[in-house]
């Protein structure tokens, strides 16, 4: 279970929570699959998915103080134009019986009855969010590509626990001034990493945006943008030798990659038994995460208060 991407969240003030506890806490919002006339479901499930043993329906699976959630969403697909065309055969009916086609408020109405009749005969389709709360680092780690998705996971974590003070990470430097000072050459760290991707903008809101893949970035075409006032938003490194990521603006982690080497030290680990690879991928991505993470918010002076 390698996450993929980041949203990182930390605690505002201190939270603690037995895994006990949170287990009867979550099974409140235990993941239901969508009635006939219900467009979508969300809620939990065990992390350990077919791996569980014996159909358990654990819905936390801890490592020390750190334990792993898994949302899972389900949605019928109904598109649009399904629903246009049925929509389109109703008032056609009612304007040869009446004279007139609906409109307004009645249109809408109808609309209504329409989707409800369609939604039992629509496929359904399921995605997983996972997330892992570290009680000791004060952090909630979201394996998701958009704040939209990290905050949906969040949103049913704080409807099942009652209360959640957490707010996403933000540090006292901006990662946009630290990842433009070092493709300038400044301040670059010695466990940091420059790869060959970035993204660069102009400051204003409608300026300019430049995306460089497999490129020198420290290119006399490069250093002319940064000149000429561009600002870096995303960029690729590598830490330690051990993640490979892109760090964007807003402090969110995407395309993370970790070595073969920890890869293989998971796999050796797990052996061949199914739980026992999952908790070695676990331990070694969270070990890893806990010491790059804070990093990460040291070279930004700290999180911001």
């Amino acid at each position: 279970m390698w996450f993929k991407n980041l949203k990182i969240y930390h605690f505002s003030k201190e939270f603690s929570i037995t895994e006990d506890q949170l287990e009867t806490q979550l099974s409140e919002q235990s993941f239901q699959p969508c009635s006939s006339t219900q467009a979508s479901s969300a809620g939990w499930v065990t992390p350990l998915g077919s791996l569980a043993e014996n159909n358990s329906t654990q819905l936390t699976h801890s490592i020390g103080k750190t334990t792993m959630l898994c949302l899972r969403q389900e949605e019928r697909i109904l598109p649009s134009s399904v629903i246009n065309d049925a929509l389109d055969e109703q008032l056609d009916l009612i304007q040869a019986e009446n004279g007139r086609r609906p409109v307004g408020k009645y249109k809408q109405s109808i609309k209504d009855e329409v989707i409800l009749t369609l939604l039992p005969k629509a496929f359904t389709r399921s995605k997983r969010t996972y997330a892992y709360i570290d009680q000791q680092a004060q952090m909630i780690v979201v394996d998701a590509a958009s704040s939209n998705k990290a905050e949906e996971l969040i949103e049913l974590l704080r409807e099942s626990i009652g209360s959640l003070p957490v707010v996403p990470l933000k540090t006292k430097t901006l990662a946009t001034l630290l990842m433009t000072n070092w493709l300038k050459g400044e301040n670059l760290k010695d466990d940091f990493l420059i790869k060959d991707e970035c993204e660069l903008k102009e400051s204003d809101d409608d300026g300019a945006i430049l995306r460089c893949k497999r490129q020198d970035l420290s290119s006399d075409e490069i250093q002319m943008h940064l000149d000429n006032g561009k600002e870096v938003t995303k960029l690729s490194i590598n830490w330690n030798d051990t993640i490979e990521c892109i760090l964007e603006d807003d402090l969110a982690i995407k395309r993370l990659k970790f070595s073969d080497e920890l890869l293989e030290q998971a796999d050796n680990d797990g052996a061949e038994d199914p739980i026992a690879h999952f908790d070695a991928d676990f331990n070694l991505m969270t070990g890893e995460l806990s010491r790059f993470i804070p990093r990460v918010i040291e070279i930004l002076d700290g999180k911001q208060a």
